[in-house]
This record gives C-alpha cells, structure tokens and sequence, in this order.
C-alpha cells in the first residue's frame, strides 16, 4: 500500500503576490528561494501576507528588515549602488549619508558614504566631498577608518569605507554610561595616536567630537568623517565667516576663522570629547548654539575633578590644558600629547580597558526610520525596468509547483543579524522578527525562539509529516520499473512509519 500525499497550493493574495514581484524587480531575491521559504511557512500555515512573507524572507537572511520595510512600504528601487547592494542606513556624516553595504561578487560588507542628491549639482560640495576623499587616502593607521575607492555610479558620487562593526564613543556613554578614567585615557590614546599620524601628513580633522570616534567591538578606536578634514594648513575655500565643525566641541579660533585652525584645534576638541567620556555632557552648555559658543571663547574651563571624584588630577589638569582658550597654551602637537597620555597610564590601569568595557542591553541612537534617506528611497540607482532574466518568472509567479520539502536543503530561519554601524544605526524589528543587537552580545528571548520557522520546537507529529510529503515526491519522480513499493503503518503513540 502506497501512500499519495498532494502539496497543496499556499494562498497568495494580490497584496503577496505584488511584494513579491517587487521584491523580485528590486533584484534582492530570486523566485526559487521565495519557494523555499513559502514551503517551510506553509508547515504553519498556507494562508500568506506580505508582512508573514516579508518576515519570513528576513528570517531566512534573504532580506534585511530596512530592505524588508522598503518593500513593504511599496519601493522597489534603490537597493544597489554599482556593484554594491544596499543592507541597511548606518548614519548620517558631515558630508552624506552612509550605508551597510555587500559587494556583489567578493560579498565583503562595507561601509559607503554617499553624496546626498541634493549636492549632486553643487560644484563646492562636490569637491569638498572629493577632497575627504583625498585626505583619507592619504592616510592608513590602524586608529583611522581605511578608505578603499572612490567611484560613482547612476550619478551618484561614493567613498568606500571599511566597515566597523561597533558603536561611537557618543551612543557607547548613551548606551552603558560614562566610561571610568582608565576607559576614557585608553580612548584617548588611541584617537591621539590617530590624530598624530594625520597631522603629521597636513591633515587636520577640524571635527573631533565622541560621534566620529568610533568603538569596535573589540575595543578598538577608528578615527572617522574626515569630511571637514584640510589638506594643508594654508588652504581652505571656506569663506572666513563659515562655521565648520560641531558647537559643543570645537575651538575658539576655528570658530572664528576656521582657516586658520591647525592641530591645536584637534587637541581642543579631543579634550572636549575627553571631558564628555567621563562627565557624560559636553562641558559648556547651552540652549542655542550661539551661547555655546560663546563660552567656549570666554568662560572658564571646567574641571573634571569637580565632577568625577574618582577621576585623577593628572588626568584632569592635562584635560584643562588641552581645553586652553589660548593655543599657544596647549600641547603644541598630537605627538606631544601622546607622550603625556603614556606617561600618565603609567600610574593608571590601562591595556584594553575598552575591550572589557561592560554593554548594557539598551538600545539608543537614531533609528532607520528616524533619518531620511528619501533620495535612496523613491529615486534610487536601480532603473524602472524589469530584469530579463526574471521576467517571465515576475509574470508568472507559479506556486502550482512547489520544491520538495527535504529538511537538510530548507534555509535555516535565524533572526536576522544586524551588525552595529560605524554610526551605530540600530536596526528595527520587521514583524515578529528582531535584529540582533550585536555580535558579542546576542540574547535571543524564549519569545523570539518560539517565531523560528523550522526551529527545534517543532513537534514530532509535524517532523513526521515532512518525511512522509519528501518520500513521496520522490515516489511520484523516481521510475516506476524500479521503484519499490511503500506501506505505512503506526505506532502506539500516534507516529507514522514507512515500511518498505
């Protein structure tokens, strides 16, 4: 006695079927893995909607919930930007918006600064944003986020930029609090032996602050956003009244002119950023920027000691000094500084505080929907047309002829891993399914588990099941002549047994 189990055909709504010829169109999925991940749901239920399939696609690392949400949200453009396919939104920088991003062919994730449409036809702007390139070129320090290319692509211009998976040195006090003295020297450290090797080759950042200084999960520091960085001291096309760098943490003379700024206004800002780590607000505050301003020009230096008790007066004297109103009173330069730093951790425990620096759970900073990124959305790189390679498929969309259910070739359903942006970007949940929040630091919940769609809860009566459908496919394929024939029985407990 033979056993004749049909598939049946899941239940598609026109709603499903749009997403998934959009999602098709956008080039992110191919018809065939749809099929796979149609077949493990259906072991719930046949019954589909765009968000069960959305969440399922993600579930099987097909889709990234931006990508996911995008979709949802009726974009089917946008999603590749010359070689590279867009992940997900990590920020914003001085000088354009920066994704995750996966190379089509080496599929090594990078992080792509992009120019904003907008500046796309300002002549200024776009040689400002050639010159970061420029300046990042010229530099390679293991401190120093590595710039790899410059390129365009469907007009627009792009820097490819290594990829920290971390978080900045501004959300890490948001996230775990302010950071003890041997943390926040370590930091400091790190940055100044970066800045050091910067200066030393004509180039000042001229926008320290806690959000370009990126931690890595390893407790390395990457200096990043040269995007106001100068070549040379003595250029600049800045008029001499433009304001650039970031109120709470920039200089007194570059303020005024920020031509005239060199290295000393780094050390300036570093120890601004320095007094942020241990205090947890910048130290001049105010309730427009004009005020903040100003008291960087006229009032006095806070001292960290009056806030941090445990904090050592050397550390603190140094932060006063670097905080000089005059320049001339500062460390004369970076390398000089970095001597200091080092004598200092001498007397201070320091040698991967970072490293050990304990995460909380909590999730801060912006998140993708909160930063506009419209010009990727609605207007993106990928043209209107359909692919030819697909189109027919699109056309169809034939769920009549499902593949074989075989455990071992049905993706893996994981929550999708989103790693931490060089911004900190943190990805939001599509569905049922939720990011992980890092890769040292994932904690899926019983909650989470239970939305696996192929996961180790799944009851033996179901397992049964799928064994009893795979047979007989390959029944219903194999040659007649030879095949033998199958009974089936059961058990006491209610389990299928295939007997040949």
């Amino acid at each position: 006695m033979s056993v004749e189990t049909t598939v049946p055909e899941p239940v598609l709504d026109e709603a499903t079927r749009e997403f998934v010829r959009r999602s098709m169109q956008a080039g992110l999925v191919e018809l065939a893995d749809i099929k796979k991940v149609v077949v493990s749901l259906m072991t719930e239920e046949i019954a589909f909607s765009p968000q069960r399939l959305a969440d399922g696609l993600v579930g099987a690392d097909l889709l990234t919930p931006w990508q996911a949400r995008k979709l949802l949200a009726g974009k089917g453009r946008g999603f590749h930007l010359g070689n590279y396919r867009l992940l997900r939104p990590l920020g914003r920088g001085g000088m354009g918006v920066v994704f995750l991003a996966k190379h089509s062919v080496m599929n090594r994730l990078m992080a792509l600064k992009i120019l904003p449409a907008e500046a796309s036809k300002d002549a200024r702007r776009i040689e400002r944003f050639k010159e970061e390139a420029r300046a990042s070129a010229k530099l390679e320090h293991p401190n120093i986020v590595q710039a790899y290319d410059f390129s365009e692509a469907d007009g627009k211009l792009f820097i490819v930029m290594e990829y920290v998976e971390g978080v900045d040195l501004h959300r890490a006090v948001a996230r775990d609090g302010v950071m003890s003295p041997a943390e926040a020297l370590d930091a400091m450290i790190q940055t100044t032996d970066a800045l050091a090797h910067a200066h030393q080759r004509g180039i000042v950042h001229r926008d320290i602050k806690p959000s370009n200084l990126l931690l890595r999960n390893d407790g390395v520091v990457k200096v990043s956003d040269m995007g106001l960085a100068r070549i040379g001291y003595a250029s600049g096309t800045e008029s001499s009244n433009r304001l650039t760098g970031t109120a709470d943490f920039i200089a007194p003379e570059q303020a005024i002119d920020s031509k005239t700024a060199d290295a000393r206004a780094d050390i300036y800002s570093l120890g601004c950023t320095w007094y942020f780590l241990l205090v947890g607000k910048p130290p001049y505050v105010g309730s427009n920027v004009a005020q903040r301003l100003a008291k960087h020009q006229t009032a006095p230096v806070p001292l960290v000691s009056d806030a941090r008790s445990d904090c050592p007066p050397a550390i603190s004297h140094l932060i006063q000094r670097m905080m000089s109103k005059q320049a001339s009173e500062r460390p004369a330069s970076a390398a000089e500084l970095l001597t200091q730093l080092k004598r200092i951790s001498g007397s201070t425990s320091v040698g991967g505080e970072l490293a050990n620096r304990h995460r909380s759970g909590r999730v801060t900073g912006f998140t993708e929907e909160s930063s506009s990124y419209a010009s990727l959305d609605d207007s993106g790189p990928l043209g209107d047309g359909v692919n030819p390679a697909t189109a027919a498929e699109i056309v169809e969309i034939d769920f009549g002829s499902l593949p074989p259910i075989d455990i071992s070739t049905l993706p893996t359903m994981s929550p999708a891993a989103v790693p931490i942006s060089p911004l900190a970007a943190v990805g939001q949940p599509v569905g049922n399914v939720r990011a992980a929040k890092s890769t040292k630091d994932r904690d899926v919940d019983k909650e989470s588990r239970q939305s696996l769609l192929l996961g180790v809860g799944l009851a033996l009566s179901i397992v049964a099941l799928l064994v009893v459908v795979g047979l007989t496919f390959y029944q219903m394929t194999r040659d007649e002549q030879t095949a033998p024939r199958l009974k089936s029985t059961e058990d006491g407990k209610g389990n299928v047994i295939i007997l040949q």
